[in-house]
């Protein structure tokens, strides 16, 4: 979706997408080459980005205007076909204000440090002992649906490459008793 608005918009502003999938490049670049990404797209596999930005959730997105300042943040489903975000994209472009939704907490920096060691054991073929981080991260920040995603991308590929498998996620956060609403 953000590759047509893009195109819409003549590729008048500069879009950059940043992949935080803890299983690194060989899972992304498939994803970015079946859709036709032709926007850059970052690996970030460690989160650093959520402890510098301050959230929990992807998609997330931002506007970041010519002098650097974000003007707008959206935490929750940052999709360009939900009409909040695509009418702050188009008063963004516009040189206009843009009403931000309510936010998420921030992640719990012990948690995201637990999430990065695992990242790195992950990468080193070390599955199970990231998953042991990963689940004390998750203990730490429960609400945090990041965490929470990895371990299952881990446990349950299935239901996530090529495509992601939203009611099987719904049932998921039943079954762990999780009393949000799928973000």
């Amino acid at each position: 979706m953000w590759q047509r608005r893009w195109a819409e918009h003549d590729r008048s502003f500069q879009l950059l997408a940043v992949a935080q999938d803890a299983q690194g490049k060989a899972r992304v670049e498939p994803v970015v080459q079946e859709r036709n990404v032709e926007f850059p797209v970052l690996l970030d596999p460690s989160s650093m980005l959520a402890k510098e930005l301050g959230f929990g959730i992807v998609p997330t997105g931002f506007f970041v205007d010519e002098a650097g300042l974000i003007c707008y943040r959206h935490h929750d489903d940052f999709d360009v076909a939900d009409p909040r975000v695509g009418w702050n994209l188009e008063r963004f472009l516009a040189g206009q204000d843009t009403e931000s939704p309510v936010q998420r907490a921030a992640m719990n920096p012990h948690g995201l440090e637990l999430f990065a060691q695992g990242v790195g054991l992950a990468s080193q073929g070390r599955t199970a002992e990231a998953l042991d981080l990963w689940k004390q991260a998750l203990q730490l920040d429960p609400e945090n649906f990041l965490v929470r995603s990895q371990i299952w991308v881990a446990e349950h590929p299935e239901h996530f490459y090529p495509t992601v498998d939203r009611d099987w996620q719904s049932l998921q956060l039943l079954k762990e008793g999780y009393e949000g609403d799928l973000p």
